[in-house]
């Protein structure tokens, strides 16, 4: 079982990346509409269990837009989502 699962969600948009919803330990989600004019969505997770010290770090995508030249052309502009909480 995970000692702490943290998470926030990030999406790209023409004016770069944009912070969504989050999950903070101990204090539970944080719900933001998406903006409507996304290009790609992710979640950044990082996940702690009680039997290891390590912390899994990883980004997930969970939307993109079918404008496939916008999304790489915002991408090479403003770089992959950050990886940060």
């Amino acid at each position: 079982m995970a000692a702490r699962k943290e998470w926030t969600e990030w999406h790209l948009t023409p004016r770069g990346w944009e912070k969504g919803a989050t999950r903070v330990h101990g204090q539970g989600n944080t719900w933001v509409e998406e903006p409507i004019d996304r290009l790609l969505s992710s979640v950044y997770q990082e996940v702690e269990t009680d039997g290891s010290p390590e912390v899994k770090k990883w980004s997930e995508e969970t939307f993109r837009s079918k404008k496939a030249a916008e999304v790489e052309g915002a991408l090479k502009q403003f770089g992959p989502c950050p990886e940060k909480l």
